[in-house]
């Protein structure tokens, strides 16, 4: 019996959601009222191939700040890790 629960579970947990925004907005008038419109927003399909041009373009950003900064990590003397750069501006995230 246990078993059969839990597969039902698993089947009600595993539906999809639904992807939609719900945008409501409201307007008073003083001859009006108060007048709300709600629409539903689908979300935009996604992109894969631009995802993973942004996903390369994000690790060359953070090796180029890498060579550049070369951080390292030190403690100071409550314990807490802190990262000491070989250049200055590096910690607001300086790259050039």
């Amino acid at each position: 019996m246990k078993t059969i629960y839990a597969l039902a579970f698993l089947a009600l947990t595993s539906a999809s959601a639904n992807a939609w925004d719900i945008n409501t907005t409201c307007t008073y008038s003083k001859f009006y009222g108060r007048t709300c419109k709600t629409s539903v927003i689908a979300d935009q399909p996604r992109d894969l191939a631009q995802e993973a041009a942004d996903e390369a373009a994000k690790q060359q950003r953070i090796r180029k700040w890498e060579s550049f900064c070369r951080p390292t990590r030190t403690y100071d003397s409550e314990g807490v890790i802190r990262l000491v750069y070989a250049r200055a501006g590096c910690e607001f995230g300086r790259s050039e």
